[in-house]
Formats: structure tokens, sequence, C-alpha cells
């Protein structure tokens, strides 16, 4: 038995999710669940056209999330510019992943994907791809604690006690609160050239997003009186607390309340068992929290190496 589906509208979509959901209880993270693919696909469908492949065979299946994209014209991963980590999905049986990206080389166009967090996987390594950037992370050891981490940081710590001092509380939300259209409507009022969230679709998703999550979304603010001072979107993903957003008020800019709340949501999260994930770029502040880094790459393809990479061949042989 074997079988095949592209997948081109939300509808369609929805049909793949018991597969879907099968393959993510794997170890993949939440950029490649089928909630925020599903969600991605409905909200950027103008931007990206879905072309999910799934196929599946007696002893094997695979899922490649695909989308083309419509500036410029080329085959990527759905999440436009959300995604932090781009992946396919597959198990068993290699068969399956072949002829889905058997599939994508019959489209004939080029392949652009940013970024990726497995290059040696079986897709990438056939690719070119040069490097990105790093993702700056604090994993859990148990020979370190987050006391041990404030003790190595104590002029960090020492900021937010004198921000408590001046009377900023530290509050959690869940992904459910109104507290997060707050942040997002904050970060779209950014006047920086680039800001990534003065795209409405973009907040849309995001608010979206984090209310589906619900409590796996979990939202650290520092607050004065009903001013947010600062504030931290982050997503529980199995053993790592993922830090994906965060925002400060300008006003309260010369306390770096911004970073203060980093570093304590990274102590917790030590003592709670938890690794933390500072997420793609490597700003010096993200570089004084993390002790490890994860190298992320671009894959940039012509058609004609995608082609190249997974000849007809690898249909005739399946």
């Amino acid at each position: 038995m074997f079988r095949l589906k592209v997948a081109r509208s939300a509808a369609e979509i929805d049909e793949l999710r018991a597969p879907w959901e099968s393959l993510e209880a794997s170890s993949h993270n939440v950029f490649q669940s089928y909630l925020w693919n599903r969600r991605a696909a409905e909200v950027f469908t103008a931007r990206e056209q879905p072309h999910f492949i799934f196929a599946e065979s007696d002893s094997g299946m695979a899922l490649i999330p695909a989308v083309i994209c419509t500036e410029p014209r080329c085959i990527s991963l759905a999440g436009e510019k959300l995604f932090d980590y781009r992946d396919y999905l597959a198990r068993g049986d290699e068969r399956p992943l072949l002829r889905a990206c058997e599939v994508l080389a019959a489209l004939n166009l080029p392949v652009s994907v940013t970024a990726v967090v497995a290059p040696d996987n079986a897709i990438w390594h056939r690719l070119p791809k040069s490097y990105f950037c790093s993702a700056p992370q604090l994993l859990h050891d148990e020979g370190y604690s987050g006391q041990d981490f404030a003790e190595e940081h104590s002029r960090a710590f020492s900021r937010l006690r004198k921000l408590e001092r001046m009377g900023l509380r530290i509050c959690e939300y869940s992904g459910a609160s109104p507290v997060v259209q707050q942040i997002y409507a904050g970060r779209a009022r950014r006047p920086a050239a680039g800001e990534l969230f003065q795209d409405r679709l973009r907040t849309d998703f995001m608010v979206a997003i984090c209310r589906a999550m619900a409590n796996r979304c979990e939202v650290f603010t520092l607050e004065h009186g009903s001013t947010l001072a600062a504030a931290l979107v982050t997503f529980r993903d199995g053993n790592f607390r993922r830090f994906y957003t965060t925002c400060y008020d300008h006003n309260w800019a010369r306390y770096s309340p911004g970073v203060c709340l980093l570093f304590e949501v990274g102590r917790r999260s030590l003592d709670q068992g938890l690794s933390v994930d500072l997420m793609t770029g490597e700003q010096p502040y993200k570089q004084r929290i993390a002790r490890e880094t994860r190298s992320l790459f671009q894959v940039n393809a012509t058609a004609e190496d995608l082609r190249q990479a997974f000849p007809i061949s690898t249909q005739e042989a399946a």
C-alpha cells in the first residue's frame, strides 16, 4: 500500500491531522506541529500557497509542509517569517519521503528555507546550504541550578531587585490572556525599520496561536501599576521553554527591564528542570544568558539542484 496526498487548502490539511499528530509526537518542535502549520496555511495563504505533501507506505510515512511563495516565487516551508526552525516530519521507511521530495522537484521551482536545524537529515544533506546564525541556549543540567545561574550573573539579579524595590512585580499569564494582544500591539507600534510585527497578519497569527496553545504558552511580565515595563512570550515545548517574543517600555529602558526579566525566567526554568531556548539570533544579551549555541542553516537550491537530488528514479524504485 502506498498513499500520496497533496493538500492545497486548509480543509485538505485538516484531513492530514491524525497522521500529522502521530508524527509530531516524536522529537519535533512546535514549528512542525499541526496546530502551527494549519493556522499558518490559513492566515498566510496569499503569500505562500500550501502544497503540503503526505506520503505513506506500509512501513513509513513522511509529511513536508511545503509552500509556494509568491514573492519571490519559490518553494519553502510553511510559517512565513514566524517559524524559527523548519523541517519535515518522517518516520520509518525512507521511500515515502523520497517520493514526496520528487513531487516537490516536479514543481520546477527553486528552494529557499530558513532556518534548518538538522542539516544532515535525509533531505537537507542533499541540497546546497550555508550557515545562517546560531540559537543560544541555556540547557538544564543537574549540576547547574538556578541558584548557580543567579550567582554567576549577580549584576543582572541586582538590577532585578532594584526594580522590585521601585514597585515593579513579576506576573505570569497563559496564552489566552488579553495581555498577549497588548504585547503584540506594543511591538507593532515600534518605529524601528523591519519590525516583524508591524505586519497585521503576523500579529493576528501570534495572538491566535498563543490563545490556542493556552497553558503551553506562558507569558511573563514586569509590571508597574497598569504599565508593562517588559514582557516575554514563551512556549513550553517538551523539555524546553522557548523564549519567543520580548518587548519593553522605552520609558523604563535605562533599567533594562527586558533583560532582567529574561534572566529571572531563565533562573526559574532551570529550577523547574527546563532548558531555555533563546531562539534565532546572537544578540549580546542572549549570549550572556546562554551556555551553549545551536547552529542554524539556510538552504538555497535551484530547481535543477532539486531535480538532481531527487530524480525520477526514486519513484520507480518505490
